[in-house]
C-alpha cells in the first residue's frame, strides 16, 4: 500500500528538501498481534547517485521565478562541491544500511526476501511491484535517504538522514506498522522520531562541511547502524 502521506513519496524528496505539514497517522507494531506474520517482501533501493546540500528557507525562494532559479543554481553548485569530495560511489549510505537491516530482520525469525528499485522509478511503478510480489505475508516499504541540510544562509550544515517504514499486510492491506525516523538536523517536526547526530557533526558552512571530507563522511555514514537498530527493535515480535 503506497503511503498516503505526500511526504513518504518514492526517494523522499519532499521530505528531504522541504519538510512535511501534513500530519503522518503512526501505528506501533504489535508483535503478538502479528504473530502469524513469518515472510516479508521488502523494498530495496538502489544507492543515491548524490548526496544534496541545501538550504531549506533560502532567501531566494522568495523572489519569484528569478529567485527559485537562483536557489537552484546555489543548490546545484554546492551540492556539487560536496559531492565531489565525498564521492557516492565510496559513500553508500543505502547498500551498507540494507547490508545490516535485512540480516536484522532475520535474526528476528522473518523470512526475508527482497524487490529491487531503481532510484526514479515513478510512483505507479513501484506500486505494481508490490501488487506483483507473491508469496509473503507482509510487504515492507523500508527507505532512507540522505543529505546536508542547513536551516538557513547563514546557519550550520547538519547531516540529515531520513529512515521511513511501513508494514502491511499482504492480503488485507491492513497497516501493522508505520515510523519516520530523521537522524541529525531538525526540523522540529513533531510526528517523526528524532534522532541526534554527534555534537562536532555541524558545520558553519560549506567550506567546512567539505574541509575534512572523512569526518564529513562518518557524520552521515554513523547513522546506518542508529536506524539498523530502530527497525529491529520495533518489529521484534
Amino acid at each position: 500500500m503506497i503511503n498516503r502521506c505526500a511526504c513518504l513519496a518514492v526517494l523522499f524528496g519532499a521530505l528531504l528538501l522541504t519538510g512535511c505539514a501534513t500530519r503522518m497517522e503512526k501505528q506501533a507494531f504489535n508483535g503478538e498481534a502479528s504473530s502469524g506474520i513469518k515472510k516479508i517482501a521488502v523494498q530495496q533501493w538502489d544507492d543515491q547517485d548524490e548526496y544534496p546540500a541545501r538550504v531549506v528557507n533560502h532567501p531566494g525562494m522568495s523572489f519569484g521565478l528569478i529567485g527559485a532559479a537562483i536557489t537552484a543554481a546555489d543548490t546545484a553548485s554546492k551540492t556539487k562541491k560536496l559531492n565531489d569530495l565525498l564521492d557516492p560511489r565510496k559513500t553508500k549510505i543505502t547498500s551498507d544500511f540494507y547490508a545490516k537491516a535485512l540480516p536484522g530482520l532475520r535474526q528476528l525469525g522473518y523470512e526475508v526476501v527482497t524487490v529491487p528499485l531503481k532510484r526514479g522509478a515513478k510512483p505507479a511503478a513501484v506500486k505494481e511491484t508490490e501488487r506483483v510480489t507473491t508469496g509473503q505475508d507482509a510487504f515492507l516499504q523500508l527507505n532512507i535517504e540522505a543529505a546536508y541540510l542547513a536551516a538557513g544562509a547563514s546557519t550550520a550544515y547538519f547531516p540529515f538522514v531520513v529512515m521511513t517504514a511501513e508494514l502491511n499486510d499482504s492480503k488485507s492491506k491492513a497497516l501493522l506498522y508505520r515510523e519516520v525516523y530523521h537522524y541529525g538536523y531538525n526540523a522540529g517536526n513533531k510526528d517523526v522520531v528524532h534522532i541526534e547526530a554527534a555534537a562536532d557533526c555541524k558545520f558553519s558552512d560549506i567550506d567546512k562541511l567539505v574541509a575534512d571530507i572523512e569526518k564529513t563522511r562518518t557524520c552521515l555514514t554513523a547513522s546506518v547502524d542508529l536506524l539498523v537498530k530502530q527497525i529491529v527493535a520495533d518489529l521484534k515480535k
